[in-house]
């Protein structure tokens, strides 16, 4: 079984589109089991969905995209030390 910790990081990081089926399957079993890990995955999900929404799906290059994620994501609240609430 996943950690919140793991699942938030893979979320966040993208790490899921590159990851093999079990991957995937043990974060979506995470996720059914999580409501924090839930919420926080409906929240990047939003950010990015914003982020693509002012500045156009295809207006910035892969570097400038990532920059971006970036410094949302260093803007983000830190995570607690409880790793059962990722995201709060």
């Amino acid at each position: 079984m996943m950690t919140c910790k793991e699942v938030s990081q893979s979320i966040a990081t993208d790490e899921l589109q590159t990851a093999n089926w079990r991957q995937r399957l043990a974060v979506k079993l995470h996720l059914l089991m999580c409501r924090h890990c839930r919420r926080y995955s409906r929240q990047i999900r939003e950010i990015g969905d914003a982020a693509q929404e002012i500045f156009g799906r295809d207006s910035l290059d892969h570097a400038s995209r990532d920059r971006l994620r970036d410094s949302i994501l260093d803007r983000l609240p830190a995570s607690q030390e409880d790793d059962s609430e990722p995201g709060l």
